[in-house]
């Protein structure tokens, strides 16, 4: 058996929590520390762990809980070390200094996601096709047609997904304007699907969280129903910062 480390925390307190740890029958969470630093960590074989919901979920969990009560950096998912005191030299004591300033920079901040959506998808495609005369001569000339020559249907199909991803873009930056000047660090992620036009994840100063929040309520309000908005958080700062540890 060794340990699976979610998280470094920025506490010196070494002590056992009353959680679960991401293996089965693996014993309690508990953090090591060195100096004023610990290691979030819960016995675990030696093993590969696969990326399921199950242990993702286990491993968002204990970093969240840990959260309530001290600032902590993500270890990257599936990292197991060989016993606590390699763990204790090799991670806490050879980059202390690395993790200490870590630690100071995120001490006073959270991560929120946003993820909005068009309500309708079909609606944004009414939309592309009333805004764009090209797309709809086309369109009306192949159902004349009754479905056209191959190349235009694809030319109308590359017609289309040009015109969406136009479109998205332009909603993604109008969207980005209700959050100027309240966050620290802004990352996209790629959109899932043709459903989706935001999917970002932001740093924010924990005494900016309440703007942050309002902020969002004005953009619902600002959509008149057609787009649906998933706000995360707040949640450990994974997107920003996560330790990588090489033994």
């Amino acid at each position: 058996m060794g340990q699976y480390i979610y998280a470094v925390a920025d506490t010196g307190d070494e002590r056992t929590l009353e959680i679960g740890g991401i293996a089965e029958a693996g014993g309690n969470v508990s953090i090591i520390c060195h100096r004023d630093i610990g290691a979030v960590v819960s016995p675990s074989p030696v093993a590969d762990y696969a990326v399921s919901r199950k242990n993702t979920m286990a491993h968002q969990t204990v970093m969240e809980t840990v959260m309530a009560t001290a600032p902590i950096l993500p270890v990257k998912f599936g990292t197991v070390g060989e016993d606590s005191e390699v763990i204790r030299e090799k991670l806490l004591a050879d980059r202390y200094d690395e993790l200490k300033a870590h630690l100071a920079y995120v001490a006073d901040k959270v991560e929120l996601g946003l993820k909005v959506l068009w309500t309708d998808p079909a609606q944004a495609y009414r939309e592309i096709v009333a805004e764009d005369r090209q797309i709809q001569k086309l369109r009306d000339r192949l159902n004349a047609q009754k479905g056209g020559a191959r190349k235009d249907q694809i030319r109308l199909g590359e017609m289309v997904a040009g015109a969406l991803a136009r479109k998205r873009e332009a909603l993604d930056t109008r969207i980005g304007s209700f959050f100027d000047g309240l966050w620290v660090e802004h990352k996209k992620n790629p959109p899932m699907g043709d459903r989706m036009i935001t999917h970002s994840v932001f740093l924010v100063a924990r005494d900016r969280e309440g703007d942050f929040d309002e902020a969002v309520n004005r953009l619902g309000e600002s959509t008149d129903g057609q787009m649906k908005i998933k706000y995360v958080g707040p949640v450990p700062p994974n997107h920003f910062i996560e330790l990588v540890v090489r033994w």
